[in-house]
């Protein structure tokens, strides 16, 4: 089951408020994600997905997305490492990660339903020119 997308791009800076510590969009110094979760957010609602909330965490953003199943399901994203030239590694994960889930020592199959969402990741971000050396994991 592929949950993990690590992929090179030009296109996802960070923005003024992700640089300035006062600002809401602060998460760390050195890391950024909210271009990278609106592009993500635009995708998902091209795929039919509907995005509840994005949310700010200290290692990039959480994008909850809205669904049938008893459990959060989430788009994560954040940039890994300037590679120079103005190309940055980016990753972009889902939650859950795992083929079954725990939630009230009940166990859940997720399965289907993340893998579905990661279709939709693949084709969101193969279809983009800007993204290039595409991992998997």
């Amino acid at each position: 089951m592929i949950t993990e997308y690590n992929f090179t791009s030009h296109r996802f800076k960070p923005t003024p408020g992700e640089l300035d510590e006062a600002q809401d969009d602060f998460i760390n110094p050195g890391v950024f994600a909210r271009e990278l979760a609106e592009f993500l957010i635009s995708g998902l609602a091209q795929e039919g997905y509907a995005v509840k909330d994005r949310i700010v965490e200290d290692w990039g953003n959480w994008i909850e997305v809205q669904h049938d199943g008893k459990f959060a399901l989430a788009v994560c994203c954040a940039n890994l490492e300037d590679l120079g030239n103005g190309l940055t590694r980016h990753r972009v994960t889902t939650d859950p990660s795992t083929p079954h889930i725990r939630k009230f020592l009940r166990k859940i199959d997720v399965q289907p339903t993340v893998q579905a969402l990661s279709a939709a990741l693949s084709r969101i971000l193969t279809a983009s020119a800007d993204i290039t050396d595409i991992t998997t994991g």
